[in-house]
């Protein structure tokens, strides 16, 4: 009977591996199509991309905040970033102007308490987000613990102008153009920061690296 982390490892990967599969039937597409349906296709192909690349990023880390709470582990074995979400909403509620000292109390006792109170948190409000930009990637992964990399940093200005905001113009109707070398390179861009994550969340789980 396969493991729980195995169980996530084998999810992850068959995930990825169905957007593969999806992505490169439509790079195939376009690179087959002539004009002037290879610029509908070259529109489409970045749009699913997109799609994609918001798709798995926010499942991954779905899945990977659902495995950590399946360890049944305390909010105070956890590493900082998931330790901050546990208590988020706490902080939120006493932060809110004309509360009373209650909720301030309340805050207090949930931080005296993490080494006896099980993390638990609803991981599907967690990524529930707009588009799927370099800052919210980043919050994302920081809500989990986990490491914003370098490799994420060196991509932000692809990230945010060429994937989030060509797809933000074309879904809204602006008439983006996008030839089809281009549609077929952030195709692949995206399989490329898709499999980074891949194998940053089931590192972070075979290595324990949500642990304090």
């Amino acid at each position: 009977m396969a493991t729980l982390v195995e169980r996530l490892v084998d999810d992850l990967d068959s995930d990825l591996a169905n957007r593969r599969r999806e992505i490169a039937d439509l790079r195939h597409m376009v690179r087959a199509s002539m004009d002037p349906r290879r610029s509908l296709l070259a529109r489409s192909c970045h749009v699913m991309a997109y799609s994609h690349w918001e798709g798995f990023v926010k499942g991954a880390v779905r899945r990977y905040i659902e495995y950590v709470q399946s360890r049944g582990l305390y909010v105070g074995d956890l590493n900082a970033g998931l330790q901050g979400l546990a208590l988020r909403d706490a902080v939120r509620t006493a932060a809110q102007p004309e509360r009373s000292v209650d909720e301030v109390v309340g805050l207090l006792a949930a931080i005296d308490e993490r080494g006896t109170r099980p993390f638990a948190v609803d991981a599907e409000v967690v990524v529930k987000t707009g588009n799927l930009t370099a800052a919210t990637l980043q919050s994302i992964l920081g809500c989990a613990g986990l490491t914003y990399l370098e490799k994420y940093q060196m991509r932000e200005n692809f990230i945010d102008e060429v994937l989030c905001g060509r797809r933000h113009r074309i879904a809204h109707g602006g008439w983006q153009p996008i030839t089809a070398d281009e549609a077929r390179a952030v195709a692949a861009d995206v399989l490329d920061l898709c499999t980074d994550l891949n194998q940053q969340v089931q590192e972070a789980a075979l290595y324990e690296r949500y642990r304090l």
